[in-house]
């Protein structure tokens, strides 16, 4: 009898399956993605060794935006068939979206060295190196060579490479008039902007300080700057009406010093994060908090929305409402040497000062090459009556402005 009921079992069994994955897909088809995923449960509880059947149901999670589960889920998959290349692309995607950019850039590596032209794996990879603070201008040429008529992919190395621009700019910023990278960098802003007067004494400042060859972070400038015209050229060129071209647009107006007309492009392509940055940028500091609030209504998990909507209550005078927007990126990194000098100014201008000193020490420790923190903290210890401390900061972030790297 036993036996006879295994058989039966048998056989049921596959068109039983057939029938739970038909309807799991015919739900998928209409958006029905919670229907489907009850399916796929129902499937997992006879067989909880499918590595399809979690597959399926990671993707629905993430089709569901809900991506600690896909996560979840999707590693499950891997585990029974680590082989399963959609089960580790996606739990890839799910890691980014979660702001794990270490896990997804791990994952996407891994995909791409079994398919080294899932173009999806390297519009993801760039934008979570982005994330950690990186660019790997090898990597973003090689998306190029393979998808030079991809819009997303040229939009996303362009913009990976405008944000590494903008590090270069603010690191020389901070260096000071009596660094050579800072006039530098200032004769390459002033070329893109054809001021011809400007161009004439930078290049005096130059003469005077005798670097008369571009020092290497100029020539990294340069090589990306060369690499955000071609990708954005690209994407004018394959899809002008597209929300990546507006995008671009924003980018090209931004760059010109066009600020009303970038925001104005960043708008019809409803990019939030890039109106309310130029904005916070700009002192709008409403209109940016607005739109950085936007930014993350729609993407929860978005570290730089948040990270920048914290800095515009810091300058709004709303320390209460940056403080759990910063503690929560420390939670999830606790490396992040910005995210504390962040917190530090928010703690101070709520009135918690000496904490707001531990928390800027903690900046500098992890980043050492923040020197405006120095300065921050003169300011701390004045608040605080401690001139020998304030005046030892002030003498440290004055001597590191001179310095040249």
């Amino acid at each position: 009898m036993v036996v006879l009921s295994s058989l039966l079992a048998a056989q049921e069994t596959p068109s039983w399956l057939d029938k739970e994955f038909t309807a799991a897909r015919n739900a998928e088809t209409q958006g029905r993605y919670l229907e489907a995923v009850a399916h796929y449960e129902a499937i997992l509880q006879r067989d909880p060794q499918l590595a399809e059947a979690y597959n399926n149901q990671g993707l629905d999670f993430y089709r569901l935006k809900e991506y600690e589960r896909a996560a979840t889920v999707l590693v499950k998959a891997l585990h029974i068939k680590p082989e399963m290349l959609s089960a580790r692309l996606f739990l890839g995607l799910a890691d980014f979206k979660l702001g794990h950019f270490e896990q997804s850039t791990e994952q996407l590596q891994a995909v791409l060295t079994a398919d080294p032209r899932n173009n999806e794996a390297y519009i993801f990879l760039i934008q979570a190196q982005m994330g950690l603070g990186r660019f790997d201008i090898d990597l973003a040429q090689r998306a190029l060579e393979l998808f030079p008529k991809d819009a997303e992919v040229n939009y996303v190395v362009g913009l990976a490479a405008l944000e590494r621009i903008r590090e270069i700019a603010d690191y020389a910023n901070q260096l000071g008039p009596k660094s050579p990278i800072f006039h530098w960098m200032s004769l390459r802003l002033d070329e893109q902007k054809n001021d011809l007067p400007s161009v004439a004494k930078q290049r005096e400042e130059i003469q005077k300080l005798g670097v008369i060859t571009p020092p290497p972070i100029i020539r990294e400038y340069d090589a990306l700057a060369s690499l955000v015209d071609r990708s954005f050229k690209a994407v004018v060129e394959t899809a002008p009406n597209s929300t990546y071209s507006h995008r671009v647009q924003g980018h090209i107006d931004e760059s010109k010093g066009l600020s009303a007309e970038a925001v104005d492009e960043y708008r019809k392509a409803q990019d939030h994060f890039s109106a309310g940055r130029l904005l916070a940028q700009d002192f709008h500091l409403v209109e940016a908090g607005a739109e950085l609030e936007a930014a993350l209504a729609d993407e929860p998990e978005n570290r730089l929305a948040a990270a920048e909507l914290a800095q515009v209550y810091v300058q709004d005078h709303k320390a209460g409402k940056a403080v759990p927007l910063l503690e929560g990126i420390l939670k999830n990194y606790p490396q992040d040497a910005y995210a504390w000098a962040d917190v530090g100014r928010a703690e101070i201008m709520a009135g918690q000062v000496e904490q707001g000193i531990r928390s800027l020490r903690t900046a500098l420790r992890l980043n050492p090459s923040l020197n405006n923190v120095h300065y921050e903290l003169a300011m701390a210890y004045r608040k605080l009556g401690r001139a020998s401390l304030a005046e030892e900061e002030i003498k440290t972030f004055q001597s590191r402005q001179n310095r040249i790297p």
